[in-house]
C-alpha cells in the first residue's frame, strides 16, 4: 500500500508515518508539502491512501480541498482522509463535500486514528470519533437557536408539512406550486402560516430549519 501524507509542516512526517506503519506494516509513505508535489506524487506511483492537511501557510490558494479536488479528477479510486489542526463542523462538511472520506483531528487519539485508516481503506466512507463530536455539538447548536420552532412542528397542518419538506430542495413559489397543484398565491399563503408556527422570518429559514430537522418532519408527517 502507497500512502500520501500531505502536509507544509515536515517536520511532522516522521510522526505521521510511524502512525501509519502501525496500521499498515507494509506501507510505502511519501510527503510532499504543496499542490505541484502532490500531484505529481500521485501520478509517479500508484496512491492508495492520502492524509491531507487543509490549509497550507504558503499557498493559500492552492489548499487542501483544492489538492483533493484535483487529485480525485484524475484518480477517483484514491480514498482520502482530512487530517488537519482546523477541526470545525463547517470546515469538515466541506472537507466531505470535497471528497475527502473522513476527518480527524491531528489531536486525536491513536485508537480513533488507526479505527479511521482502518474503516477508510476496507469500507471507504467513515464517521470517525472527531465527526461524531462535531456533528453532536452541532446538533446542540441548532436545537437551542430552533427549540422553539421544533415544539411548532405539531401544529402544522399535512400541507403546510408537505411544503416544508419540499423547501429542502426548492424555496420557489412557481415550482412548488406545480409539484403541490396549488397556485403560486397558495403557496406564499402556507409559507406565511409556517414561518408563523415555527417561530421563522423567511422562507430560507424554513429551508434551513427542514435540512437540520427533516427527520422530525418525517415522523410528524407520518403520525
Amino acid at each position: 500500500m502507497n500512502v500520501l501524507i500531505i502536509d507544509d509542516h515536515q517536520i511532522l512526517e516522521e510522526g505521521i508515518t510511524k502512525r501509519v506503519k502501525k496500521v499498515f506494516p507494509d506501507a510505502i509513505c511519501c510527503f510532499a508539502d504543496n499542490v505541484r508535489t502532490a500531484i505529481a506524487k500521485t501520478q509517479e506511483i500508484k496512491v492508495d491512501l492520502i492524509l491531507c492537511d487543509l490549509e497550507f501557510n504558503n499557498d493559500s490558494k492552492n489548499d487542501g480541498f483544492f489538492i483533493i479536488e484535483s487529485i480525485l479528477k484524475f484518480e477517483p479510486r484514491i480514498k482520502a482522509i482530512a487530517y488537519t489542526n482546523y477541526n470545525s463542523y463547517r470546515i469538515m462538511k466541506k472537507a466531505i463535500k470535497s471528497g475527502f472520506l473522513s476527518f480527524l483531528d491531528k489531536g486525536c487519539s491513536i485508537k480513533e486514528f488507526e479505527e479511521t485508516l482502518l474503516n477508510v481503506v476496507e469500507n471507504g466512507t467513515y464517521k470517525s470519533t472527531t465527526m461524531h463530536k462535531l456533528y453532536k455539538s452541532r446538533n446542540q447548536f441548532t436545537r437551542s437557536i430552533f427549540s422553539d420552532s421544533i415544539y411548532g412542528i405539531s401544529d402544522l397542518s399535512k400541507k403546510e408539512l408537505e411544503l416544508t419538506l419540499l423547501s429542502k430542495d426548492t424555496t420557489n413559489r412557481q415550482e412548488l406550486s406545480k409539484i403541490m397543484g396549488n397556485t403560486p398565491y397558495t403557496i406564499d399563503t402556507y409559507f406565511k402560516s409556517i414561518t408563523s408556527k415555527l417561530k421563522l422570518n423567511h422562507r430560507k429559514d424554513v429551508a434551513f430549519f427542514c435540512a437540520e430537522f427533516y427527520d422530525e418532519l418525517i415522523k410528524a408527517k407520518e403520525i
